[in-house]
C-alpha cells in the first residue's frame, strides 16, 4: 500500500472542480473534514476500504455540508462540488490500495 499524501489528494480535489472554484486552502479544509468524518466513524484505516463508497460519498459529503455550514470555508462550494471533492479523495484511497 502506497502513503497518503495530502498535497495530492488535494490537488486531485481541486481538479475535480471548475478552474475558478479551485482554492489549495478551502479545499484543506473540507480534506480535513472528510479525515473528521472517518475520525468520529472509525474510519482511519485505509486498509479497512470496502465497496460502498458510493454510500460513503454521500454520507460523507453530508458531514461536510453540515459541518461547512456551522463554519463556512474559504469558498462557498456547492454540496454537488462538495461530492465531486469527496469522490475525487476516495478515488486516490482506492489507488493507494492497488
Amino acid at each position: 500500500m502506497k502513503e497518503f499524501d495530502e498535497d495530492t489528494a488535494v490537488k486531485l480535489m481541486n481538479k475535480a472542480l471548475g478552474a475558478d472554484r479551485r482554492d489549495v486552502d478551502a479545499a484543506t479544509e473540507v480534506l480535513d473534514l472528510i479525515f473528521d468524518y472517518y475520525e468520529e466513524n472509525g474510519d482511519l484505516d485505509l486498509s479497512m476500504a470496502d465497496d460502498d463508497d458510493d454510500d460513503d460519498a454521500e454520507l460523507i459529503s453530508d458531514y461536510v455540508v453540515k459541518a461547512l455550514a456551522k463554519s463556512p470555508a474559504a469558498i462557498a462550494y456547492s454540496r454537488e462540488e462538495i461530492m465531486a471533492m469527496v469522490q475525487a479523495e476516495l478515488n486516490y484511497e482506492e489507488e493507494l490500495l492497488k
